[in-house]
């Protein structure tokens, strides 16, 4: 069994969900998930709202899922608790493994009575050697301020039936909600439909068609899941269309150092000439990258995309409308830029009001950046607070 302990550096919040009683008792759960987002929903929503991370019942060999630790009660000395404990790990065999959970402080903020995010968590992939069946999991976590200590414990079994496969189509549609139920086994086919699709896609778009923001899915999807970069790698291999071959590599080539290895020296060459990775964006300037923003929400359901997005709404201050540009006789590089600033704005816009309807943690992410105001321009918070029916109010002192 591969595990890779990591420390999370993160501020904890309270989610309310779990509240409290006026005097309350130390405790923990285990929460078991393939959720890769759960991090930023403890920070980036609002402690009345509802999490999305569906806890975890089976996994097959090579899915990969974490196990996080939530407690409650814990003494509270100077704005911090003090906690250590360990993670026993019991095999359907009987065998054991110990996981120590490192002793730490850790300040709180908002509700101390509320529920908190150990900010650790155990990811776990079980290997085909590991035996099948139930795999148990138990928790000790010491309040060190109080000397309490609380227990629970937790399973998943460990199984030989794979999900039943779903077609290409239904694999690729899978990706818009992949941070709600990771599925690995659809990175293949999704990316088969994909190049299925590419033809009519051109065909439709002609001179704007862009397939980077289609492709950063696959970048993402193999970043979040490095077991399938081999198995796609080996895909790709066998695909005897040249522009399908590029596409393949050109993913692989941007996921990781590791998986640059298996692009052929020509290309590989070809992708260091580019001036940085297309599907890393510091900052939203062009319409596009809005498009691979999402990608990265949709794949990871995190909360920094989301930001940039929010951020490129500033745009309109420096931007013009399409009728507006239509009326220069002479448009300069400058009022190009103008237009484009105009064009990202309004598509930001758009596709946040568009985008929630869907995804209710994007306006749970939105909605908590509005009311902790952490948009510095006024106008962008307008806009967000606009395009998901919040009201908020404008302060340009």
């Amino acid at each position: 069994m591969k595990k890779a302990f990591l420390a999370v550096l993160l501020a904890v919040f309270t989610l309310s969900l779990y509240a409290a009683a006026d005097t309350p008792n130390f405790s923990a759960k285990l929460v078991l998930t393939k959720a890769v987002n759960v991090e930023d929903q403890f920070a980036g929503i609002l402690p009345e709202r509802p999490p999305f991370f569906p806890s975890l019942g089976k996994v097959a060999v090579g899915e990969p899922f974490r196990v996080y630790i939530v407690f409650y009660g814990a003494k509270v000395r100077k704005n911090t608790v003090k906690l250590k404990g360990e993670l026993e790990l019991i095999a359907p065999d009987g065998k054991k493994q110990t996981v120590p959970l490192a002793e730490q402080s850790i300040p709180l903020r908002g509700d101390s009575a509320g529920v908190f995010l150990l900010p650790q968590h155990l990811g776990i992939v079980f290997e085909p050697e590991d035996p099948v069946g139930v795999h148990k999991i138990t928790l000790k976590l010491v309040d060190q301020h109080a000397r309490k200590t609380a227990k629970d414990s937790a399973s998943v079994e460990l199984t030989t039936t794979l999900p039943p496969p779903v077609s290409d189509e239904k694999a690729f549609q899978s990706l818009t909600n992949n941070y709600r139920s990771p599925s690995p086994q659809n990175i293949l086919p999704a990316f088969r439909f994909y190049l299925k699709k590419i033809p009519e896609q051109q065909k439709k778009e002609k001179n704007y068609f862009n397939p980077i923001p289609q492709l950063a899915f696959f970048c993402f999807l193999l970043q979040e899941n490095p077991q399938m970069v081999k198995p796609f790698a080996d895909m790709v291999a066998k695909l005897t269309d040249a522009q399908e071959n590029f596409y393949g590599y050109f993913v692989l080539n941007f996921v990781s150092p590791e998986a640059a290895k298996y692009v052929p020296a020509d290309l590989k060459k070809q992708f260091e000439s580019m001036k940085k990775n297309p599907f890393v964006v510091d900052q939203v300037s062009e319409a596009w990258q809005l498009d691979v923003c999402w990608a990265e929400f949709m794949v990871r359901g995190t909360r920094t995309p989301v930001l940039k997005v929010l951020n490129a709404l500033s745009l309109v201050q420096k931007g013009i409308t399409v009728g507006d540009y239509k009326k220069i006789a002479k448009p300069t590089p400058e009022d190009q830029r103008k237009l484009m600033n105009g064009i990202v704005a309004s598509a930001a816009q758009w596709s946040i009001q568009s985008i929630s309807k869907q995804h209710p943690l994007l306006k749970y992410y939105i909605e908590a950046v509005l009311k902790r105001k952490e948009l510095k321009d006024p106008i962008a918070m307008a806009l967000a607070a606009k395009a998901i029916g919040m009201e908020v109010r404008i302060n340009n002192k």
